[in-house]
């Protein structure tokens, strides 16, 4: 095999990924995560999912919560991150990175039905609702916060994803 093949599949695979989840999953996600930063008070992250916030409630506040975020397995990484950057502790990214792709409740409902376009139609109302009711200094906030998670993840995941298909060339 010529290192000429491993590039043009790696290239190939990342190609497919870039046109079916970036806008799909990575923007809501990449906007998700920003938005935890933005709104959601480091003192309340703190509190409830800090490394001084009880394991047990902490974790299970971590699982339950989830079952709430509708995120794949690449997708879930800039969310933990965010839950990370805002305060929560190690254990409790882990367990939302590790829980929300299985359980999460998009999933669930996916795995029995066909998605609609019900579900698109939910998302644009919600990306256009923020943009009407939030204050302009906080969606400025919000996206800068979103754009600070696209540099750090966003370069890294593409790398992942590369070499993924480097690797499925080489082990059919």
């Amino acid at each position: 095999m010529m290192l000429e093949d491993l590039a043009v599949a790696g290239f190939l695979v990342l190609k497919d990924y870039i046109a079916t989840h970036v806008l799909t999953c990575l923007v809501p996600a990449f906007l998700l995560a920003g938005a935890m930063v933005t709104f959601i008070s480091r003192e309340v992250i703190l509190d409830y999912l800090g490394e001084k916030a009880g394991k047990v409630q902490s974790f299970s506040l971590g699982a339950v919560s989830s079952f709430l975020v509708a995120a794949c397995s690449c997708t879930v990484i800039p969310v933990a991150s965010g839950l990370y950057y805002s305060g929560a502790g190690i254990g409790v990214a882990f367990i939302v990175l590790w829980v929300a792709p299985a359980s999460n409740i998009l999933a669930l409902i996916y795995t029995g039905n066909i998605l609609g376009g019900s579900l698109v139609i939910a998302r644009i109302a919600a990306a256009l609702y923020a943009v009407r009711v939030l204050p302009k200094d906080g969606v400025r906030a919000w996206l800068r916060e979103t754009w600070w998670f696209v540099r750090i993840i966003f370069p890294l995941l593409l790398l992942g994803v590369f070499i993924v298909g480097v690797i499925g060339k080489i082990l059919p």
